[in-house]
């Protein structure tokens, strides 16, 4: 499980609220995101990496997929 940031936007692009989420992985957690409000664009972030752009009413567009960890 990790944790995620879900940062809802209003109209001028900045923060209105933030939803903290735990899920198995980015696609789970995007899942997630889209349902709790999917009338406003929200972006979903993993620490610093920003995971997916959530536009409002459109389908979610990955980012920054994760790194596979090395040996």
């Amino acid at each position: 499980m990790a944790d995620y940031k879900l940062y809802c936007l209003d109209r001028n692009g900045r923060i209105a609220r933030r939803h903290d989420i735990v899920a198995e992985d980015d696609a789970a957690a995007v899942a997630i995101g889209r349902k709790i409000d999917p009338a406003v664009s929200c972006e979903l972030w993993s620490g610093s990496r920003k995971v997916a752009l959530l536009p409002a009413g459109g389908e979610p567009v990955l980012v920054n997929p994760p790194q596979p960890k090395s040996a």
